[in-house]
């Protein structure tokens, strides 16, 4: 009898061996660009700089990738790892008394992890029972948009804050700071893309500046003074500034509908970028070879990563797909050749000119890997979430 149900499972596909495979498939949940700020009301007063709003749906996505089907399975705990793949945490959107310090020391960037940490509540106490399931972790790589990362004790805080036990080091939580790019099995790339941008591109081997004051400073790219020192000032002016893809066509459009504000926004940014670029600053590092590129990158009209992550896959025959953020663009791309391009989006609001996507989106999406007998499946997937009785209105 025993032979007999051994025989019916090898002709219908099972065996000890897939049991086995079975047994070792794991998952890989990658997330980017959700801009968790200062929280909705921040220093007494509603927070024009806070673009997340997805709290409750956030806390369901975690609750149910660490419970019933990805909790435990019949050969133990179902191994998951959360990947935040960069710009989760907005420190660059956390003013401290109403301003946007640009010198950005390790006590200022722990001031910003703190204000960030109680805007969110629940979503850091979602993150933590998620590490608290066994087989579960959590991996974080840093973006543009949270920089500062590069501070230990910035590190430190968000692993204690998310670690079950609230250890540092910890087994279940993890910052990576020295690499900008991390390969799992099965030949998926993952990188944030900011990287393949002149404007946003980060100091990987010196990631801090010493400068006139007494601590180090954060060696950001142009991209983040901009944001800082620009689109933060006007954003109270015009809440959709930095939500709206390409920003090109915005200025085009903005030109015939909306012209004062518009002009401003232009003399502005050319005012900034020529005193930046060109003056020195001990607090920042300028090349003129990295000056050039921008400006070739800035007038490309829809520049997106597309062709950076087609040339990452031709790099490497191992590499059969590349994920990326940063663009706020979702993406899920299959090549002839059967390689594959996934960028996540974002959980922010988001307004499209091109005409390929034109309109508000609201996606949530994320990719899902899933790993076994060392090759992977890619998808990129939309959170719906549950229904609640009601929620804030979103626009």
């Amino acid at each position: 009898m025993a032979d007999l149900e051994v025989k019916v499972k090898s002709f219908l596909g099972y065996s000890p061996l897939s049991a086995i495979m079975e047994a070792v498939d794991h998952f890989k949940i990658v997330i980017s660009d959700c801009h968790l700020s200062a929280g909705r009301v921040f220093e007494g007063r509603l927070n024009p700089h806070e673009d997340f709003g997805f709290d409750s749906e956030m806390c369901e996505l975690f609750e149910y990738f660490s419970t019933g089907a990805y909790g435990s399975g019949p050969h133990g705990p179902v191994q998951v790892e959360l990947f935040i793949n960069g710009d989760y945490l907005d420190f660059l959107n956390v003013p401290l008394q109403g301003e946007f310090e640009d010198a950005i020391t390790e006590t200022v960037a722990v001031q910003k992890v703190e204000a960030i940490l109680a805007g969110h509540p629940a979503v850091m106490k979602a993150l933590k029972k998620f590490a608290s399931q066994p087989g579960k972790t959590i991996t974080y790589m840093i973006g543009n948009h949270d920089a500062d990362l590069f501070f230990p004790k910035v590190r430190e805080r968000i692993i204690k804050e998310w670690d079950p036990e609230g250890c540092f080091p910890s087994e279940k939580v993890k910052i990576i700071a020295d690499r900008d790019r991390v390969r799992f099995e099965g030949g998926v790339e993952v990188h944030h893309g900011n990287q393949f941008e002149a404007v946003h591109v980060l100091n990987f081997e010196q990631p801090l500046l010493s400068s006139f004051l007494d601590e180090p400073v954060l060696n950001l790219p142009w991209g983040s003074f901009y944001v800082l020192k620009i689109i933060n000032r006007l954003k109270p002016e015009r809440e959709f500034i930095d939500k709206v893809r390409p920003m090109k066509l915005f200025v085009v459009y903005g030109l015939l509908f909306d012209t004062l504000f518009t002009l401003r926004f232009c003399f502005l940014s050319l005012f900034y970028f020529l005193k930046t670029r060109f003056i020195y600053n001990p607090r920042r590092k300028s090349s003129l070879k990295v000056t050039a590129k921008i400006l070739k990158q800035e007038t490309n009209f829809l520049l997106d990563l597309e062709r950076e992550a087609r040339q990452l896959l031709d790099s490497e025959k191992e590499i059969q797909t590349v994920i990326f953020g940063h663009t706020h663009k979702p993406m899920n791309k299959v090549y002839p050749d059967g390689k594959q391009y996934i960028n996540t989006g974002t959980w922010t609001k988001m307004i499209n000119l091109d005409l390929r996507n034109i309109g508000q989106q609201f996606c949530l999406t994320f990719a899902f890997v899933r790993i076994s007998d060392g090759k992977a499946n890619c998808e990129l997937r939309q959170w719906m979430g549950e229904t609640i009785p009601h929620k804030n209105f979103r626009g």
